[in-house]
């Protein structure tokens, strides 16, 4: 029998048994709608939080540390001569050394703001930071005047261009800490910028390097920022850099974070799909079992087929087509479910996110907004549902299907026409 005549057949089977085509079909579907809304929103989390990390951490950009920290058996500084070095490396376009400190500003009159005070090189910041250091008023310091500095965004204005601000420092003064004023001139103040990996912008005043180090009567730096010509040559620049520190650095990567978040997400995503697998071994089982049932109810329809002259072939083969289009006509509802809930899910995660982190959390360090990176405040989450993904979800609809309508069709198949055509 031709295979357009069998699944015209299996079709009209289905039709005269509507209501139990659908109950049989509602497995498939609801399997189908779990793995596919999975599938599709991971991919969109994935895309989202991807972005938000590239802007956060740029690829052409990385972060020299001190391993040692306060306990640690690595370096616990770096140093303005380390960092001539590394910008002196291939591939590297600059190298820039910094210093942090929390600090308190008092303004001309006398309001104040808990901050960080950042010890730069104004001219590498600029070949760095460019595309970050926009200016709401005035520009960079001139590198001959110390006592010059640079305001970061605030939401409420601090000072204006021109302005003297006060910093209360603690510095150390023989055994003990003692605080001490210093005053410097506001020569720009810049617009909303949030982080760049671990360089702030927001809330956050730099001053000179020498200056900074000159205060605390210290070369013993935080940070080196290293700005590579190119993302591809991150790893070898890095490697480059822990031989130079006989490994007592630590040289972070935003590629390669970057790479394992995406590495976690699918991993992520794999797990949750073989749960979601098991609503479809459910559906299954009820296929197995409303097949089992249909043979017997057809037993004599499958003998009075088989007097006419159907061979057993041809049984077997209408029962598969019957149990492969339940599974197609339920793969394409659960698809098209599966991104309608994908879709309703995207748009309210972001909000139950923003929510939980408006509160308190990274976004509120120092009291700042670290912009587009560690806050899901704006985050965008588009469903990714790819023709790839629609295909291997048809045929796996089908193939469990088919899979578990094999015994029932067989056991219709093999059935002995004269015993089917004696059952009441």
């Amino acid at each position: 029998m031709r295979t357009r005549r069998v699944m015209g057949m299996a079709w009209t089977n289905l039709r005269r048994r509507k209501v139990r085509a659908a109950l049989t079909a509602l497995g498939i579907i609801v399997g189908i709608m779990a793995m596919v809304s999975i599938s599709a929103l991971g991919g969109g989390f994935e895309g989202a939080i991807t972005g938000q990390l590239t802007v956060g951490l740029e690829t052409d950009i990385l972060t020299v540390m001190p391993s040692g920290g306060l306990f640690g058996s690595g370096l616990k500084y770096v140093t303005e001569n380390e960092s001539r070095y590394i910008g002196n490396l291939t591939g590297v376009v600059a190298a820039m050394p910094m210093m942090q400190r929390t600090t308190v500003l008092y303004n001309q009159t006398n309001d104040t703001l808990a901050t960080r005070m950042v010890g730069v090189n104004f001219t590498q910041l600029w070949q760095i930071y460019s595309h970050r250091l926009e200016f709401t008023a005035g520009g960079l310091p001139d590198p001959s005047v110390n006592n010059t500095a640079i305001l970061g965004y605030l939401t409420t204005p601090f000072a204006q261009v021109g302005d003297n601000i006060t910093v209360q420092l603690l510095v150390q003064t023989g055994y003990g800490l003692t605080s001490k004023n210093f005053t410097f001139t506001v020569s720009g103040l810049l617009d909303k910028s949030g982080f760049s990996g671990f360089m702030p912008f927001d809330r956050t005043l730099f001053v000179h390097l020498n200056t900074s180090e000159a205060i605390y009567q210290t070369d013993q730096l935080d940070v080196i920022t290293v700005k590579i010509a190119s993302p591809s040559q991150a790893d070898s620049i890095a490697e480059e850099i822990r031989n130079y520190y006989d490994n007592q650095v630590m040289v972070l990567v935003p590629s390669s974070l970057i790479s394992t978040v995406q590495s976690i997400f699918s991993l992520v995503e794999v797990f949750l799909l073989a749960i979601a697998s098991i609503a479809l071994l459910v559906a299954g089982i009820s296929i197995l079992n409303i097949m089992l049932v249909s043979v017997l109810e057809r037993t004599r329809e499958i003998g009075i087929m088989k007097a006419l002259g159907s061979k057993s072939r041809t049984i077997l083969g209408q029962f598969l087509a019957e149990a492969a289009l339940l599974g197609f006509l339920g793969g394409i509802i659960g698809i098209v479910g599966g991104w309608f809930l994908a879709y309703g899910m995207g748009q309210l995660l972001p909000l139950l996110f923003s929510s939980g982190m408006s509160t308190g959390g990274m976004g509120s360090t120092f009291g700042g907004d670290i912009g587009s990176f560690g806050s899901f405040q704006g985050l965008v989450i588009v469903p990714q549902l790819t023709i790839a993904n629609i295909l291997v979800a048809i045929l796996f609809a089908v193939l469990v299907s088919v899979a578990f309508a094999l015994y029932p069709a067989r056991k219709a198949a093999k059935l002995n026409p004269v015993q089917a055509l004696r059952y009441e």
